[in-house]
């Protein structure tokens, strides 16, 4: 029976972050969440944002714990994982959802992960991994289908280049390996066969043993309507998935997770929390394009809504190993999510001249802008979820690209779509921009679109996307 006075410590502050704190206090009426670093705008009951708790320090989230009696720790933030804050919690003592250093490469080496699921027969399109540019020049010049070029490193959602033709392929290898762009993400390169087809991101819990499927999602990558502009990790998301059936989860279960759980325990890696699968439902059944250590963003922003199940329950189930035993109950609705984002601003310099910012995602923005409008949405229809956003003199103000999230929630896509839009509208801040597309295609009276109504993906590491709308 779960403890009455729990009291856990959730290592995010990002709209995923949020999305978290938000079913561990929706799930669990007495659970205390310390949110750290958190963020000081987010307003949920039983909430607390701990500043002192640094994505860099795990020393700091230590000494909080210790200081709180906190019962546990939930690492969701790829920043931690990737610098071993699970393994120093755990030496610590402290109990410690999430992957160690070690298993955190899935999510910081495409190289490593690539290797990984073909080891262990993952269906994953065809690849190979250079350290050196020459040699990975002469592999493009010498294939007769398209290609991805990724960089092997943590680059942000932008180090995977989709290449129409050879030349951007061997653009995006100079780009990478030699220009540096992505630092040293760039020490080695992946490059991919380029798929087409409908992404789908499958996320599950895992506890060292069992995974539980969580709803999968479809998440809009590409910065503008219509699929175009710039990969960018997320500009909206819909879930259910609009084309995942009973089949489709009983492959995801028998062809992905099966050999994937398999695999991470003959390769001895200490794995557990939330895992993302970014897969293509392609002509040639699903294919797997990545792995994330964590949940997804956008897509935290519409799967975990739908959960009913407590989750300081499942929670526990992962610290006792035994999720094996524990089923999730969802709700019936559908839900859209829709990212606010910093767009294109200018101002005057000191000489007078006019300064442009172009945006994110496509390069310099300013923050600071005050937010309005929050107080007007329906918060029956829809949900808020916080990114980039600070108090700054009592008020909240834009502090980072990807600003904030309005779900839209409805009985079938249509409605819920539509619910994200008509609230996004209520809210306004300097240079705000968002797709205006992200599930706007389904017929109200339909829940399940047809094959040919889903956009094609061509992007192996994003949704369909679309023009900015400011």
């Amino acid at each position: 029976m779960t403890n009455p006075s729990r009291k856990v410590l959730l290592v995010d502050s990002t709209g995923r972050g949020h999305a978290l704190a938000n079913l561990f206090q929706r799930t669990d009426p007495a659970v205390q969440v310390f949110y750290g670093p958190g963020n000081s705008a987010v307003a949920e009951e039983r909430v607390y944002t701990v500043p002192e708790v640094s994505l860099t320090d795990p020393a700091s989230a230590v000494r909080f714990c210790q200081r709180q009696q906190i019962d546990f720790v939930f690492v969701s933030h790829i920043d931690a994982l990737s610098r071993g804050y699970v393994d120093f919690l755990n030496a610590s003592g402290i109990p410690t959802i999430g992957p160690d250093l070690a298993a955190a490469r899935l999510e910081k080496s495409k190289a490593f992960t690539k290797r990984m699921l073909k080891r262990h027969g993952v269906n994953t399109p065809r690849f190979e991994i250079f350290d050196r540019p020459g040699p990975a020049k002469k592999y493009i010049r010498e294939l007769d289908y398209q290609v991805v070029v990724k960089a092997d490193g943590l680059c942000e959602g932008n180090g995977a280049y989709v290449c129409d033709d050879q030349a951007s392929a061997l653009h995006a290898v100079d780009s990478i390996m030699l220009a540096r762009v992505h630092k040293d993400a760039g020490n080695c390169v992946v490059i991919e066969e380029r798929l087409f087809g409908v992404e789908i991101s499958i996320f599950a819990l895992f506890d060292g043993k069992d995974f539980l499927l969580f709803p999968p999602a479809l998440d809009y990558k590409r910065s503008d309507d219509g699929n175009t502009g710039v990969n960018c990790d997320g500009m909206g998301s819909l879930c259910p998935h609009p084309l995942v059936d009973g089949a489709i989860l009983r492959q995801v279960r028998t062809e992905i997770l099966e050999p994937l759980r398999v695999g991470i325990l003959r390769d001895g890696l200490n794995y557990t929390g939330f895992i993302y699968v970014g897969a293509m439902l392609s002509d040639d059944g699903i294919k797997v394009l990545e792995l994330n250590v964590r949940f997804g963003d956008s897509e935290a922003e519409v799967v975990l809504p739908k959960v009913q199940t407590n989750f300081v329950r499942l929670c526990e189930g992962v610290l006792h190993r035994t999720l094996g035993s524990v089923s999730l109950e969802t709700d019936a609705k559908c839900y859209c999510n829709v990212v606010a984002g910093q767009g294109a601003t200018t101002r005057l310099g000191e000489d007078g001249r006019e300064i442009r910012y172009p945006g994110w995602p496509y390069g310099d923005f300013e923050v600071g802008f005050p937010i309005f409008g929050l107080d007007a949405l329906d918060r029956d229809n829809s949900r808020l979820f916080l990114a980039n956003v600070c108090r700054n003199e009592g008020r909240l103000v834009t502090s980072g690209g990807r600003v904030l999230h309005v779900a839209g929630i409805g009985d079938n896509y249509a409605q819920a779509a539509h619910n994200a839009y008509i609230n996004m509208e209520k809210v306004s801040f300097r240079g705000m921009s968002y797709r205006s597309d992200i599930g706007v295609m389904y017929d109200s009276s339909d829940s399940r679109p047809r094959q040919d109504d889903v956009p094609r993906q061509e992007m192996p590491e994003g949704g369909y996307a679309p023009p900015t709308r400011g």
